[in-house]
């Protein structure tokens, strides 16, 4: 990649270390529910999924409680999240002030595209003070298509207004990645509770260990 013209980023793991947070509210509300089993590896299956995708997977994966049972913990485990992050926010990943203040001093234009609601967006970026650095924000509920459809991708894309091949898409999870494979925009993982896995690695452009390593990365372009 010879030029970066503008850059997408996810935003949970990637922007704001909320996975741990909802981690941790779903281990313990699942208990509470009966759902049996429910630790921080089967979390780490829902990582990059939509809402709708992840409830599909609790129905399948808990398939020995009544449906009601389920809706009531998928309820209760985003209020309690809700709730949280209404009141407290959540924390910055390191690196992520200064890459955004580095591109913003040279004009490169920043999207987020994230399978949150629009308003979670809005609202946890508003919290952490970042919202002013992003020209425009992409939700789950702004495309027909949850990742790794692309189209969340595409559709961030255009609002940059940048060729797909001097775009660089940030991502966290596999399902981001395959998005951004599937748009042909570059992309590069930053893991978080994830490691990258053998498909990861053919599929990302590359892995750096945190932020200040992708600013390293854009500055030598």
């Amino acid at each position: 990649m010879k030029k970066v013209s503008g850059i997408i980023f996810d935003m949970d793991g990637l922007i704001l270390d909320t996975e741990a947070i909802y981690c941790e509210s779903n281990i313990t509300i699942a208990k509470e529910f009966g759902l049996k089993g429910f630790d921080k590896e089967h979390y780490k299956e829902e990582i990059g999924l939509s809402d709708e995708h992840a409830y599909q997977k609790y129905l399948k994966d808990f398939s020995y409680l009544p449906e009601e049972t389920i809706q009531a913990f998928f309820d209760a485990s985003r209020n309690r999240v809700k709730e949280r992050f209404a009141t407290e926010g959540a924390p910055l990943k390191p690196g992520i002030i200064e890459i955004l203040t580095y591109l913003k001093e040279q004009n490169i234009p920043c999207v987020v595209a994230s399978s949150n609601t629009t308003a979670a967006i809005k609202q946890l970026l508003e919290k952490a003070d970042v919202m002013d650095f992003f020209k425009d924000t992409v939700s789950g509920e702004d495309v027909t298509h949850a990742k790794p459809h692309p189209e969340i991708v595409e559709v961030a894309l255009k609002k940059l207004g940048t060729k797909a091949e001097e775009t660089l898409m940030l991502e966290d999870s596999l399902n981001g990645i395959r998005a951004s494979y599937a748009a042909h925009v570059p992309v590069i993982m930053v893991p978080d509770l994830l490691e990258p896995s053998e498909e990861a690695l053919e599929k990302a452009l590359c892995v750096k260990k945190d932020l200040f390593e992708v600013l390293d990365f854009v500055k030598e372009r």
